[in-house]
């Protein structure tokens, strides 16, 4: 039977390109590198790489074969860490930013009905977010967006709804509009965030489905995280499309202005994701439960706030 260590050693010869550079990397000398990787190939039954002066590559079967390798450690260490927390007194719960005001609320409800549970937060932009999932880092996370190859590992429910606004700076011509089209919006140079934030995909998505060639967008640049849009934006460097959710506050205090883009698909969901081998642990099924309930009426709920400012 193949060992995993071999599994993560072949990932980090390919990572690395070649069989000296992830020697080096693990503390290992090259012929027992070799030996693993001669070890997985004959339990393929296959050629898993080509070997040459310059490195190595990956062969067809390789390639089959490295998505395997991936998914066995992905649920080795998924399985790992659940029986490691079968006592459910650690939580951890990553966010998008399109939780970020709903998140903490969240936080406290769990401490208030489960003193004893320890919940940490992560912010990061949703791709990310369901990365670490995907790493057993965190245990469930709120996103508004869904990476294209959805995982069937996955458990996913919808909490609630977001939808995509214009923000501007208050001194900005589209602030006093009382109705703005969208080609009036790409007159401007964009602010877009990283593609880790599912308000980038959530965007380009809804721009194609409104008729746009993302070719022919001005993209004025691209900024590593949320606040850093909204400070751009604020400070008069330009305009955004970004979540309604995400930017409330900073309309309410006056820093922008929101508007809605008129014809624009801007509506998107809000998910809550988490793994389905975690939904088998009773006391984690429990806390997710408790998560998706209090989830869906503190969205439902802040989605009211939010109308009154657009």
């Amino acid at each position: 039977m193949v060992r995993i260590d071999f599994m993560r050693t072949f990932l980090q010869v390919v990572e690395k390109g070649s069989l000296k550079k992830a020697a080096k990397e693990l503390g290992m000398s090259i012929s027992s590198v070799s030996f693993q990787i001669n070890s997985l190939e004959s339990f393929y039954g296959a050629k898993l790489l080509r070997r040459g002066v310059s490195g190595v590559t990956l062969t067809e079967e390789g390639k089959l074969a490295i998505k395997n390798m991936k998914s066995i450690i992905e649920s080795v260490e998924e399985t790992r860490k659940l029986i490691s927390n079968l006592k459910g007194e650690k939580l951890t719960l990553a966010s998008g930013m399109v939780g970020i005001y709903i998140v903490p609320h969240i936080q406290t409800l769990l401490k208030t009905k489960y003193p004893e549970l320890d919940v940490n937060i992560l912010l990061r932009g949703a791709h990310e977010c369901i990365k670490k999932l995907r790493e057993s880092e965190v245990d469930f996370t709120i996103v508004g967006d869904l990476p294209e190859d959805e995982d069937d590992r996955f458990f996913i429910t919808e909490l609630g709804t977001d939808r995509l606004v214009l923000i501007v700076p208050p001194d900005h011509p589209l602030a006093s509009k009382s109705e703005v089209t969208l080609d009036e919006v790409l007159e401007y140079p964009l602010i877009f965030l990283t593609e880790d934030y599912g308000i980038t995909s959530s965007l380009k998505k809804a721009l194609v489905s409104s008729g746009v060639n993302l070719d022919d967008i001005k993209v004025g640049y691209v900024v590593n995280d949320f606040f850093s849009q909204l400070h751009s934006v604020s400070n008069g460097l330009g305009i955004a499309i970004t979540s309604m959710i995400a930017s409330w506050r900073a309309c309410e205090v006056g820093l922008v202005k929101v508007r809605d883009i008129k014809g624009f698909k801007s509506e998107r969901s809000v998910y809550f994701v988490t793994t389905r081998i975690l939904m088998e642990s009773e006391k984690m099924m429990e806390y997710a439960h408790f998560v998706i309930e209090n989830g869906r009426r503190l969205f439902a709920d802040f989605k009211q706030r939010c109308e009154p400012i657009l």
